[in-house]
């Protein structure tokens, strides 16, 4: 059989996150044979009965000892994404790791070591970049057509909601943070990818915690210590600015998730109003023949690509290079890093 033609066997440990990843897995031709993990019983049977899956595990380390798995996704609380991952690829397993890479810098770099030591190959699942408005901006993009990019303003803002079901009364120690990391991480990536990733110089920043305080009292959430709204200011050497927002709780019309780029030979903006399809606006702005143009990106044509799973798949069967590599994953993890130092020692921040 030759490598293209190779059929895995995959596993998936957390199953609430982790549906999506078991749905499209059970849709490609590339698995052979998923096997489950999740420290829940009825959820290993409810969805192991849905996907007519017979393997089910509730302990982690004998799964990866009885079962010679190909690949695993890793769709855990963040305080486990470093010691789980680490745990797969010393056992040869190519890991795809859910958002954010880690909770920290100094975890996302053992990862990437850990990657390198044993050659497996290590994914970020930053699944906003296999939309389909994304894909079609990227191509615009990449055909140069905005010019020289320098600044852009990315956001996730919710009116209310606040993930009350993560373990907010330890929500540092095993998250790693609050809207910045969960949220923010989405839209910086997506933007970072935009612009080609370039490197961070300084930062200034600051977190809050001014809506969520008296809920999570209400809810006998005690210590609740993390932001519910974080905003930053990026300047990249490149001269470039990145402007982030992002937020559980805020008090605003709706929900909105929103990239705005300006570039000197044209502009773009992608916006999702949460629950409002017919607000959603993904358009580019391009200058033709003197004038500037509003051309929505459902009129430009791409080809459709695979969805985040299956370009995982992909890239281990053809042995290519992961489509969001654990180098990217570290930068936004040491630049999500750089805004809580910041917002902590009310001062702006260099990158070092």
């Amino acid at each position: 059989m030759s490598l293209n033609n190779r059929k895995l066997k995959v596993g998936v440990v957390g199953l609430t996150v982790g549906a999506s990843h078991v749905k499209d897995y059970a849709n490609s031709d590339t698995v052979k044979e998923i096997v489950l993990c999740d420290v829940d019983e009825l959820r290993l049977k409810e969805i192991g009965d849905k996907y007519n899956i017979s393997k089910k595990y509730t302990d982690f380390n004998k799964m990866l000892k009885e079962e010679n798995l190909d690949a695993i996704s890793l769709a855990v609380p963040n305080f486990l994404h470093m010691r789980l991952s680490i745990r797969a690829m010393e056992a040869g397993v190519h890991v795809l790791c859910e958002k954010p890479m880690a909770r920290n810098a100094a975890e996302g770099r053992q990862m990437l070591e850990a990657a390198q030591k044993h050659n497996k190959k290590l994914m970020i699942n930053f699944n906003q970049r296999f939309q389909h408005e994304c894909q079609t901006l990227k191509s615009v993009i990449d055909e140069s057509k905005l010019g020289d990019i320098y600044y852009v303003r990315t956001q996730w803002q919710r009116r209310r909601g606040v993930p009350w079901w993560y373990p907010l009364a330890s929500g540092k120690e095993q998250c790693g943070g609050g809207a910045i990391i969960d949220l923010g991480v989405h839209v910086l990536d997506r933007a970072m990818w935009f612009c080609g990733h370039p490197d961070p110089e300084w930062v200034l920043a600051n977190t809050f915690c001014k809506v969520s305080k008296d809920e999570a009292a209400r809810r006998g959430i005690q210590n609740f210590e993390l932001e519910d709204m974080g905003v930053a200011m990026f300047r990249m050497t490149n001269g470039l600015m990145l402007e982030l927002e992002a937020s559980w709780a805020s008090n605003r019309e709706n929900e909105v998730i929103t990239t705005r780029i300006y570039g000197s030979k044209g502009g773009a903006v992608l916006q999702t109003v949460v629950g409002d399809s017919k607000s959603t606006g993904n358009k580019v702005f391009l200058e033709i023949d003197g004038e500037v143009h509003d051309i929505p990106l459902e009129h430009i044509r791409i080809s459709k690509m695979p969805n985040i799973r299956q370009a995982f798949l992909d890239a281990i069967v053809n042995d290519e290079e992961v489509p969001c590599t654990p180098q990217q994953g570290l930068k936004i993890t040491q630049m999500l890093d750089m805004v809580y130092l910041s917002a902590e020692n009310n001062t702006p921040v260099k990158f070092e």
